[in-house]
């Protein structure tokens, strides 16, 4: 941030600072579990890679009531301490909705709110890290979040026409990023293939 609530770059009609906010009033942690069994196994989400984990398969049916529930649009944090993520991080879920497990705490949001802009926020290091070495427990492995204390941190956050802008260029962006990758992808492939077939 260049005057500490305004970003170096901005688009052309956006001037005012972003507006400091606690982190308790935009998010809220649920307690909503799969009690009725309304999702399967099929709608495990799987949280570190936000995808569907269509994989795993629950031996034991009646312990998907165990299981937290993550809607369209909510939170969920993971306590993985990674070299990209030293106390945890919030991923947010914009697939569909769906469960994930109880080792999850998850929270729904209280305001409006960019999906594509917010999914990269959020679980955005350099802004989250200051939220999250406030709020977290270290362990050997694991972090462990705080909520009280979560709540109570402040996070800069811009109105909904500015969340927009940015939501929809990194969008773009990471439909780039995704298609070279792609294409990176085949040409290792067709290398692979052509030093197996061409090399004595």
């Amino acid at each position: 941030m260049d005057d500490k609530n305004q970003p170096k770059v901005r688009f052309s009609g956006f001037t005012d600072p972003w507006e400091q906010r606690k982190f308790g009033e935009l998010w809220r942690k649920t307690s909503n579990k799969n009690t009725n069994e309304e999702f399967s196994d099929d709608d495990i989400i799987s949280v570190a890679q936000m995808q569907m984990n269509t994989s795993l398969k629950i031996s034991k049916q009646s312990y998907l009531k165990t299981y937290n529930v993550l809607q369209y649009g909510e939170i969920a944090f993971e306590g993985n301490k990674s070299k990209n993520y030293s106390f945890g991080r919030f991923v947010l879920n914009n697939l569909r909705d769906g469960i994930v497990s109880h080792v999850f705490i998850t929270f729904k949001p209280l305001v409006d709110m960019n999906i594509d802009f917010m999914k990269e926020y959020i679980h955005y290091e350099p802004v989250m890290k200051h939220i999250l070495v406030k709020s977290t427990t270290k362990t050997v492995m694991m972090t462990t979040l705080n909520v009280n204390d979560v709540s109570k941190q402040k996070i800069l956050f811009p109105i909904m026409k500015e969340q927009i802008k940015i939501g929809k260029l990194l969008d773009i962006v990471s439909g780039l990023i995704a298609a070279n990758q792609d294409k990176v992808d085949q040409l290792k492939k067709m290398k692979k293939w052509l030093m197996q077939n061409m090399f004595v």
